[in-house]
């Protein structure tokens, strides 16, 4: 009996020295609390206090003819959006890693700076750029074709989708690259000496053995262009276009008050549509066989593209125009007008007046404090996550690493709406509702996936031997993950949180929602100055945000380049101080042992 006990007891300390349990927690916390808590919100009566169940809520919103025309609306722009943005995508991946395209090598610059540029940069200044009366593209089609060139407007159907897949483009192409790269050439050459033609060869064999990786990003893309509440928000609703987010919005902000549980039910309708594309990609492709396996020579070849290098340089030119330097010189030029549609007078009064503005002064101090603790606790919980799931294989690795799956499925809005119910549900919560608290938590849980992308190619670099080496050594696990492998990730967690960093402060879904008196929000302050007709003081505070971002990523690359040579100067420092001639000969002194063994 007592040696039983023992066991068990053992059993149960060796348990909770598991690392993987923690990391189970927090994912169950983090993912799987918020999700469960906007599925029983549906079913609610009250947000608030003691509610009762009901099902009337769920069979309003499915009988209303409107929810199905938004349904219908958003997979046609999501279908739309998915299909430019991954055609870009593989267009300029394909341009990167197979041709010799002059202007090639600044393509993963470009995109670079476009993921990092926040989705709420887009929505306005392609909100302006696109305006009939002054935006810079319609004054240039006016001065070719006459007051009848305006045609363009960014408040429309495809406006949305346009906005949405400049910045997915970007995105894809990055997920894109590893496959294209790893792509064996050998395959194409085989089918073009067996006399394909090049069109041929690329659907009967280069798109089937890439549909893998194309599939994956396509859905991924379709998730994230549900995530894009800024743009459809900015760009849509003006024109009486509804997406899913919008309209869960839209129902938070009744006028007679917060509709919880019909948000609640069309956030699940969401989530359903989520999971069914899932189990269709595992339905394509679940049965069939895509490895290619080639030789060094196989891959990496660049070709001549002929007179088609010009075509792809101008490709190139035209996505940085539309991505980044045209939206700039538009959010330049508003924010220094003394009103919208001005073309003279330009002035830094609306600089001066944000600078001597208290509100705006508190919003900017309340997101550079939010997304600098929020972004580094959420690449340090990616990085113990990930380190978690790879500690020991079995179903505790696999929901560590399905959960944070769950929490990038779920749209930002619908994350913050689980996030509401839960500190609402809890009554030890309450008092941290329409607080920082709330806000820094929900943007925490939202950053985690992306942070974890930043960490994770890092980490499965480093070999387990080494944290074997010094648990043998008698370094404790976690003595031997901060000593070990936290240094050798330093510069991707230095990465990581710029860029959590950054991403944090555009957001704008959970912070409209969970933001209050309180805890003012820059991205709330923006939207608010950019609807009520403030145009130039929206987009002045806004190039103030990308002038701060510009200085955050001087500083990190500066901390990388002193973490870099501060971990040259050990190794500097251990170097034995005798010339290296020296050390060649000893060396070659200590070699010719075999003609000993044969003499024995």
């Amino acid at each position: 009996m007592n040696a039983t006990r023992t066991r068990t007891l053992n059993r149960l300390r060796g348990g909770l020295r598991n690392p993987q349990l923690s990391a189970v927690v927090v994912s169950l916390v983090c993912f799987i609390a918020p999700a469960v808590m906007v599925v029983q919100g549906a079913f609610r009566t009250s947000a608030f206090g003691d509610s009762d169940w009901t099902v009337a809520p769920v069979l309003r919103v499915l009988g209303k003819e409107r929810t199905w025309e938004v349904m219908t609306t958003t997979v046609g722009m999501g279908i739309a959006t998915v299909v430019i943005s991954t055609l870009a995508a593989a267009l300029f991946a394909t341009i990167y890693t197979r041709t010799r395209t002059p202007l090639r090598r600044a393509i993963p610059v470009i995109m670079g700076i476009v993921v990092a540029t926040p989705g709420l940069f887009f929505a306005i200044s392609w909100g302006l750029l696109g305006n009939p009366r002054i935006g810079l593209l319609n004054s240039g089609l006016a001065m070719l074709f006459g007051e009848d060139g305006r045609v363009l407007n960014m408040e429309s159907w495809w406006g949305v989708v346009f906005a949405s897949a400049l910045r997915l483009i970007a995105l894809q192409f990055f997920l894109l690259l590893g496959p294209f790269m790893a792509m064996d050439h050998s395959l194409d050459e085989a089918a073009r000496m067996s006399g394909a033609s090049p069109v041929r060869a690329f659907f009967s064999i280069q798109l089937p053995v890439m549909l893998p990786a194309i599939s994956g990003v396509m859905i991924l893309a379709f998730i994230l262009f549900l995530e894009t509440f800024d743009v459809a928000q900015i760009l849509g609703v003006p024109a009486g276009i509804y997406v899913v987010p919008t309209e869960i919005y839209a129902y938070l902000s009744q006028s007679t008050g917060p509709q919880f549980a019909e948000a609640s039910t069309v956030s699940i309708m969401l989530m359903v549509v989520l999971f069914l594309l899932v189990l269709l990609q595992i339905k394509v492709l679940g049965k069939r066989s895509f490895t290619t396996v080639g030789g060094k020579e196989a891959r990496g070849l660049l070709r001549d593209a002929g007179p088609w290098k010009w075509v792809f340089s101008g490709c190139i030119v035209v996505y940085a125009l539309l991505a980044t330097i045209l939206p700039t010189i538009q959010l330049v030029t508003v924010s220094l007008s003394p009103f919208l549609g001005a073309t003279g007078n330009f002035s830094l009064q609306h600089f001066v007046g944000i600078l001597e503005d208290q509100k705006m002064l508190e919003a900017y101090g309340n997101t550079a404090v939010v997304a600098a603790v929020g972004g580094l606790l959420a690449v340090f919980a990616a990085m113990l996550l990930t380190w978690a799931a790879r500690f020991r294989a079995g179903p505790l690795a696999r929901i560590i690493e399905f959960s944070q799956w769950i929490g990038l499925a779920m749209p930002g809005l619908v994350l913050a709406l689980g996030v509401l119910w839960l500190f609402l549900a809890v009554p030890a919560l309450h008092q941290f509702y329409r607080t920082p608290v709330i806000l820094m938590f929900a943007l925490f849980i939202t950053t985690i996936p992306i942070a974890s992308r930043a960490t994770s190619g890092a980490m499965v670099q480093i070999p387990r031997s080494l944290e074997e080496a010094a648990w043998m050594s008698g370094a404790s696990k976690s003595r031997a993950l901060l000593l070990i492998v936290a240094r050798l990730i330093l510069p991707s967690f230095i990465s990581g949180w710029v860029l959590s960093f950054v991403i944090i402060c555009g957001t704008l879904s959970s912070p409209l929602l969970l933001a209050g008196p309180e805890s003012t929000f820059l991205s709330v302050e923006v939207y608010k100055l950019y609807t009520e007709g403030k145009a130039p003081v929206a987009a002045a505070a806004f190039v103030l945000l990308i002038i701060g971002f510009a200085v955050l990523y001087g500083l990190a690359q500066l901390i990388r380049l002193l973490v870099a040579r501060a971990a040259r100067v050990p190794r500097e420092a251990a170097a034995p101080a005798a010339p290296a001639k020296t050390d060649t000969v000893t060396i070659a002194t200590r070699r010719p042992r075999a003609p000993q063994r044969v003499r024995s």
